[in-house]
């Protein structure tokens, strides 16, 4: 929603809107001229033309109220990003389970250093700075395009990119073929003269309906797949080889072998709009990264690395402690926030899976988001079945300063901190990396 509010700003439209995030959160959106009010300000609501929501937010919320109250017209985000799209050429769209914001992070470097007319939208803040929006033009417009709630089917792209497939969101799927007709409509929605981009073993699920598809992976048998592939300390160093030829030489800043799949998305989409491929292996070693994705915020008092990441879905997690494991030279200890209860629930033994690659774990309260408390599917419900499961040391923390001090308690030199989860427990990540 703030990339779309800069966007609209970008764009030269008056932007007033209600947002209960922290106030430094919000400054760099009323630097780009968003008027922020709280949400029982309803009078500046007259003045709108269209009201813009969330799916997180309720029927209720005042402001939503007053605008069915005066007949203005509401569109949920996902459909009003479907309009701002027909603005652009041509839409690259990039989906998946995993992966979006960072391969559109890169995208929007990659097209940057190209010089390219685009806009991006991006659903995180690049390390690199300027927030979710980059704003250089109106030929192409690179956008994530979020599963929840089929969201991304109000696009029509050029080139879709489908990074990977595990099943998510069974609020609003009722199993992995329901989430893969959304993709193969999603696909339908692409341009007969476009591509679709995947990953090569998402292929065999996936109907890509007749369109030209171009695949990535880690095996020959993609199209676009990494050769010479060696580990440098931090991130990994390969050769971009494409229908057989090897390209170009990356060597990234950013750690997690799984970003070697996100550069080949990269590379693979940016190689269909005719950049060259030079241009695209020098800004992906160049990337720096998003925001919230293997954050280092510093040491405990005992000197125990602190690392947060967005991580809150199994095959996530699975990356973040392996990511970990080449960081630390003694235990990794996982602190996680669950995020929703209709996940936790559904996912509840890959989560034990998942969670279990660690040395220990903290298990946090659910974040309910946009949902109403269960005990099935709670923090506290997850806690008890990991520890019945007996694969991993586990405790439960009613609240952030309780966990901050289990986690202190539990770490020492040479250890890394691994705090996960999509809600608010980054501040859990603050507390503890403060305590110096």
């Amino acid at each position: 929603m703030r990339s779309l509010a800069r966007l609209c700003a970008a764009q030269g439209m008056p932007v007033s809107g209600s947002d209960d995030s922290p106030e430094a959160v919000l400054e760099d959106l009323k630097r780009c001229g968003v008027h922020i009010l709280p949400p029982s300000d309803t009078d500046v609501i007259r003045e709108c033309d269209a009201v813009v929501y969330s799916a997180a937010v309720p029927y209720y919320h005042p402001q939503l109220s007053a605008a069915r109250a005066a007949n203005i017209p509401t569109l949920e985000r996902k459909a009003f990003l479907g309009l701002l799209s027909k603005m652009f050429d041509r839409t690259i769209a990039i989906s998946g389970t995993h992966g979006k914001t960072t391969v559109t992070a890169m995208l929007c470097d990659i097209f940057s250093r190209a010089g390219m007319s685009f806009t991006g939208h991006i659903g995180g803040a690049p390390r690199s700075g300027g927030g979710g929006l980059v704003n250089c033009g109106r030929e192409w417009f690179v956008t994530e395009a979020c599963e929840y709630n089929r969201s991304f089917l109000t696009l029509s792209p050029y080139v879709t990119a489908v990074l990977n497939l595990q099943f998510d969101h069974p609020d609003c799927y009722k199993d992995m073929d329901d989430m893969v007709a959304a993709y193969n409509a999603l696909i339908s929605n692409t341009s007969k003269d476009g591509c679709v981009v995947c990953f090569s073993p998402t292929e065999r699920t996936l109907n890509t309906n007749g369109k030209r598809v171009v695949t990535f992976g880690y095996m020959r048998d993609a199209d676009v797949h990494p050769e010479d592939v060696r580990f440098n300390g931090r991130g990994y160093s390969f050769a971009l080889v494409k229908c057989g030829i090897k390209r170009a030489f990356v060597e990234t800043k950013i750690p997690g072998k799984h970003n070697i799949a996100n550069c080949l998305a990269a590379y693979a989409v940016a190689s269909e709009c005719g950049i060259s491929d030079d241009i695209c292996a020098s800004a992906l070693s160049a990337f720096d990264g998003v925001k919230g994705r293997f954050d280092y915020k510093g040491k405990t008092a005992r000197g125990a690395q602190v690392i947060y990441d967005y991580a809150h879905h199994p095959g996530e997690i699975e990356v973040a402690i392996s990511t970990a494991r080449q960081n630390c030279k003694k235990r990794v200890v996982a602190m996680f926030e669950p995020h929703t209860f209709s996940r936790t629930r559904a996912l509840m033994k890959e989560f034990i899976d998942a969670l279990s690659a660690a040395d220990e774990v903290i298990i946090l309260p659910t974040y309910k988001a946009r949902e109403k408390y269960e005990p099935s599917g709670s923090g506290y419900d997850l806690y008890s079945r990991i520890a019945a499961d007996g694969r991993v040391r586990a405790c439960y923390a009613p609240d952030y300063k309780k966990a901050a001090e289990l986690a202190l308690n539990k770490t020492s030199a040479g250890d890394v901190l691994l705090v996960m989860g999509a809600g608010t427990v980054w501040q859990a990540a603050d507390l503890i990396s403060s305590c110096t």
